[in-house]
């Protein structure tokens, strides 16, 4: 019976079920005017077949947040998708070798955004938390997919709106 048990909540907690169906349910329950629709998705979802993301996508992961992602786009509301690097920074709760070397910035690394699926690298879970929410203070983040890893020297005060005033204008999607 436990085993049962373990296999069906391990079901439950698959990337489909979480990024993809999980997301579709979310959206299905949304209000319809709510006022942004903000999903952590992750780099490399438009390079699933390249390392490492195809090392990442073994089990559907970055499949499934595409999908997750795609359904976002084609809800009608207004969302931000944030793609980080490889999460680091605490809380070390998975196990990955992230876990195992506790990898750190200590906060001396930058911010760097960008779009198209085109940054590598790491992100601090810190500065993906503080994006999702700098980002409902920028309408210039609405209908955005932004790419956010943590390079070069870190400035006193990451200054969100000159970060995201960098990313291209885009019409929204009819």
């Amino acid at each position: 019976m436990l085993n049962a048990d373990y296999r069906n909540a391990k079901a439950r907690n698959s990337p489909q079920q979480v990024d993809a169906a999980g997301v579709q349910a979310l959206l299905t329950a949304a209000a319809p005017d709510l006022q942004r629709f903000v999903f952590v998705s992750s780099c490399g979802v438009e390079r699933q077949d390249q390392p490492p993301y195809s090392l990442l996508n073994a089990f559907g992961v970055l499949e499934a947040k595409q999908q997750g992602e795609q359904a976002i786009i084609q809800s009608g509301l207004p969302y931000t998708i944030i793609r980080p690097g490889r999460l680091i920074d605490g809380p070390f709760t998975s196990s990955d070798l992230n876990t195992l070397l506790q990898a750190k910035t200590a906060g001396k690394l930058g911010v760097k955004i960008g779009t198209g699926d085109q940054l590598n690298g790491q992100s601090s879970r810190i500065d993906v938390a503080a994006a999702c929410v700098e980002s409902l203070r920028h309408p210039g983040t609405i209908n955005q997919t932004v790419e956010l890893v943590n390079q070069g020297a870190r400035p006193e005060v990451i200054d969100w709106g000159s970060l995201f005033a960098e990313l291209p204008t885009v019409s929204r999607l009819a």
